[in-house]
């Protein structure tokens, strides 16, 4: 077996880079930020310490690519489904990006626990912070411009509003988890966004 070339390192590297955030992810929804020490995520990825710190330089380092990697996945169909405005009605794109953030809310869990638990301290992490509102900022853009071809004069502070109410009902969601009528408040936005536009 010959050594492995540059960049079938480098493409390892990758690999497990993700293996240990999404594990590191499971973690700090669990256990919190806070309470979760390297020695913890070592444990959990099967890692040494210092090989951990080959790949992050710090706990926040990690905290920041977690949030970052598992932020943008998340909503990376989302922001695939407004690329399509201008060749499917409006309405038909707004419904799929509603009903692809509230599967989101079903299947990353893990995320919303983790930013529910940091929303609190995040302006004690300040590249967290920054983190966080660069994504938002994306994703509020996206909204914006769906908004916009929906027909909403100032889209703006809509999509602004629409951005805080779907936290709201992931957060509720989080507290109530199945008991939560997550699928009639889904068709509920959807209506009220889409109707006489």
């Amino acid at each position: 077996m010959s050594p492995r070339t540059e960049e079938q390192l480098a493409a390892l590297k990758v690999v497990r880079k993700e293996q240990i955030i999404k594990q590191t992810l499971k973690l700090f929804a669990t256990k919190g930020y806070f309470n979760t020490s390297i020695s913890d995520i070592a444990k959990k990825t099967k890692i040494s310490k210092g090989l951990l710190y080959n790949y992050f330089g710090s706990k926040e380092e990690l905290l920041n690519e977690v949030i970052g990697f598992s932020l943008n996945k998340a909503f990376e169909d989302s922001i695939k489904i407004t690329e399509n405005i201008g060749e499917q009605p409006p309405s038909l794109i707004f419904r799929t990006a509603i009903e692809k953030t509230f599967e989101e809310f079903k299947e990353k869990e893990e995320l919303w626990r983790l930013l529910l638990s940091l929303a609190v301290h995040v302006s004690s992490i300040p590249s967290v912070h920054q983190t966080i509102l660069m994504v938002y900022k994306t994703l509020t853009e996206e909204l914006e411009a769906l908004l916009t071809s929906i027909g909403y004069a100032d889209a703006k502070t809509e999509a602004i509003k629409l951005g805080a109410l779907l936290d709201g009902i992931g957060i509720q969601y989080l507290i109530f988890g199945d008991e939560y009528p997550l699928g009639k408040i889904k068709e509920n936005i959807i209506t009220s966004y889409t109707k006489n536009k």
